[in-house]
């Protein structure tokens, strides 16, 4: 498994990486995207530290953004990760702000306060330098719907079952508050980790 791991990263790193200024014609439509991290390697190389894909037809871009450009963490289970890393890494009370979830009108009616807007936009905004500085992407086109849903669940195996593929000890992920169950294994993804992986002809396969 760990060779169809490195052949994996050898594939992926070698495609066009992108950060926030990409220009929108140079992605797929439909696809999966990868993500590396400043400071994060495996295989001799970048290592991928998240693999996400989108629902419905023509959404890849879309959804890059709200994980990645768009400062709103009630729409991005991935922003909302990264923001309780930062938070707890120091100890900060604001962590209990930053866990409610403004979208539903009864938490707004509830919860909704100009300091707490205020405060979880402080900690969008710190998110957001994270991603700038440290993160970049990679993409892929799959068009079939329930074939991206499938090959993400395949690759996500690939990485998580992969023993050289581990966090560094600086990783950010290792300060989540759930870091038994998500700081260990290196992804900032929590499904689809322990399903069949990859074989070294299935990521020969992959059509890039």
């Amino acid at each position: 498994m760990s060779k169809a791991c490195q052949l994996l990263h050898e594939r992926i790193s070698a495609l066009p990486g992108f950060t926030g200024t990409y220009d929108p014609t140079d992605l797929p439509t439909n696809g999966i995207y990868f993500v590396f991290e400043t400071g994060e390697t495996a295989h001799g190389g970048r290592r991928i530290v998240r693999v996400g894909t989108h629902t419905g037809d023509n959404n890849l871009q879309k959804r890059i953004n709200e994980h990645l450009y768009i400062p709103n963490k009630d729409r991005s289970v991935f922003r909302k990760h990264l923001g309780r890393c930062v938070l707890n890494a120091r100890k900060d009370p604001a962590l209990s702000q930053w866990e409610i979830d403004l979208t539903p009108r009864a938490n707004r009616g509830n919860h909704f306060t100009p300091a707490l807007k205020e405060a979880q936009d402080k900690v969008e905004a710190e998110v957001s330098d994270y991603i700038t500085k440290n993160l970049s992407f990679a993409a892929i086109k799959v068009e079939a719907g329930q074939r991206r849903l499938q090959l993400e669940s395949s690759l996500l195996a690939t990485i998580a079952q992969c023993k050289e593929c581990g966090a560094s000890g600086n990783w950010l992920g290792r300060n989540h508050p759930n870091r038994l169950s998500f700081g260990t294994i290196g992804l900032w993804n929590v499904q689809g980790l322990k399903g069949p992986p990859m074989t070294e002809r299935e990521v020969e396969m992959l059509q890039l």
